[in-house]
């Protein structure tokens, strides 16, 4: 028998010996050696579990998607709509807790066909059928009927920015007739006969001002108390109101102007000759800017959040075509700035943005977005191509700076537009947004699968920098 190391007689012990002798070493060293491999087990599944779950540095949580459609980010949370390989529907991203769910949250924000919600438990409810369209309105846990004649467009129903009010659409012949209820009254009254259905069939066919006191239909401006009419727009078009209060800023087209276009659909739709300004609560209208000989407003107004500022383009007419030149932001005061280009399409011109506080001016052209720091006149560039075509949700404003998506990263951009690289991927982003708190960020990129939707913590990120070096 092979000795192991216990010195024996000239017999080998007996079994009761020998068993007596194995239970003897298991107690001395099996015991220690299982607790030392339960012990590595553990380490080892634990570093697999965490390992798994945490992902590349700075990731706290992150979702495959085949398409992803975003409606909106409130309150740290995130609703769209997405389809994976097995299923499709509502979804709720958390971005505070980390966690993602699958719920029907359109019961709770409304669409254009479900639920609408006023405040006070009070929802407008629009009901299909094969025969009709149906609107009704719960208050109190009754339903009143308000119309069963809605036509079948995308957003038949325009509500207050207060919820106190709506206007609703309603087939008339082959015509509409566009209504007016106001929820204290409990009734609806006609607000304009003979309206054609394409008049209707954009998202924002009824502009309400920011306190809900006015609305702009077409050209035309109405007081929601009385559903009163109380000014047109002559030969003015694309009505803008400010973010806050009563004021409409709106293009002004020549009157006798001639369109001799072959093709006027593939032109821009804009084309005036001065940037005006109306006072509903006055009545007044006041011009703030007027465009030189052969120059042209070529696309629509756009306030800054506050009300102060207000920018616009211009360019001018040549060969049939339509360039942009110059992006001007005015005060209707003292201030006016002019930021220029040259032999670029006014309909390449996009997503032209103001800061609160009319600190960066912002657009994008054919793809690429100039940011101008209207303090210091001091401007960049940044390749946005693919954001463009996919999603205006690449830039942020913050009141010590900007936050921007391009192809692989994010950046922010501070005062003397001092650049710093918060986040990088090997995918391309499609758009971004920042917690409340901003410690975190949901990045939405594209993959091979589709779309991902990934949570990064920002205070737990890499120096990107010394981590591509």
């Amino acid at each position: 028998m092979e000795n192991h190391g216990q010195k024996w007689g000239k017999e080998a012990p007996g079994l009761k010996g020998m068993v007596a002798f194995r239970r003897c070493r298991w107690k001395r060293c099996g015991l220690p050696v299982l607790l030392l491999l339960l012990l590595c087990g553990g380490v080892i599944w634990f570093g697999w579990v965490t390992g798994r779950d945490a992902g590349p540095p700075g990731v706290l949580f992150e979702a495959e998607f085949r398409e992803v459609t975003p409606y909106l980010f409130q309150n740290d949370h995130l609703y769209f709509w997405g389809k994976t390989k097995s299923s499709s529907g509502y979804y709720i991203f958390d971005v505070k807790n980390n966690r993602l769910k699958k719920v029907n949250w359109t019961n709770q924000y409304g669409d254009s066909n479900a639920v609408h919600h006023l405040g006070d438990g009070i929802k407008i409810h629009i009901r299909d059928s094969k025969k009709d369209r149906k609107l009704f309105l719960e208050r109190g846990g009754r339903m009143v009927k308000v119309s069963d004649s809605l036509p079948l467009v995308k957003e038949p129903v325009s509500l207050s920015p207060k919820g106190n009010a709506f206007v609703y659409c309603e087939k008339s012949g082959s015509k509409l007739t566009l209504h007016l209820y106001t929820v204290q009254s409990g009734r609806a009254v006609i607000l304009k006969k003979g309206v054609e259905e394409a008049a209707v069939s954009g998202e924002e066919w009824a502009n309400w001002s920011a306190d809900g006191r006015y609305l702009l239909i077409g050209n035309e401006i109405y007081r929601s108390a009385d559903a009163k009419r109380v000014y047109t727009l002559a030969g003015g078009h694309t009505g803008v109101w400010s973010r806050q209060g009563a004021r409409l800023a709106y293009v002004v087209s020549p009157q006798k102007r001639k369109n001799n276009e072959e093709n006027p659909e593939e032109r821009p739709v804009l084309l005036g000759s001065r940037v005006s300004v109306f006072h509903p609560d006055h009545g007044k209208t006041e011009t703030l800017y007027r465009a030189v000989k052969g120059s042209w407003i070529v696309g629509q107004p756009a306030w800054d959040p506050a009300g102060r500022y207000l920018a616009f383009p211009t360019g001018k007419q040549q060969d049939g075509e339509i360039f942009f030149e110059e992006v001007h932001v005015t005060d209707g005061k003292i201030f006016h700035y002019v930021e220029s280009e040259q032999n670029l399409l006014s309909t390449r011109l996009k997503h032209l943005t103001l800061s609160p506080g009319g600190d960066y001016l912002c657009y994008a052209i054919n793809g690429i977005l100039k940011l101008v720091d209207l303090r210091t006149l001091e401007s960049r560039v940044y390749d946005v191509y693919n954001q463009v075509q996919s999603d205006s949700d690449y830039v942020r404003f913050d009141p010590g700076g900007v936050w921007l998506a391009q192809n692989h990263e994010i950046l922010f951009v501070k005062d003397n537009m001092e650049e710093r690289e918060v986040y990088r991927t090997r995918q391309k982003v499609l758009g971004f947004h920042l917690s409340g708190k901003r410690d975190k960020l949901l990045v939405r990129e594209e993959s091979a699968k589709g779309q991902v939707l990934k949570l990064i913590d920002l205070r737990n990120l890499p120096n990107t920098r010394e981590r591509d070096s």
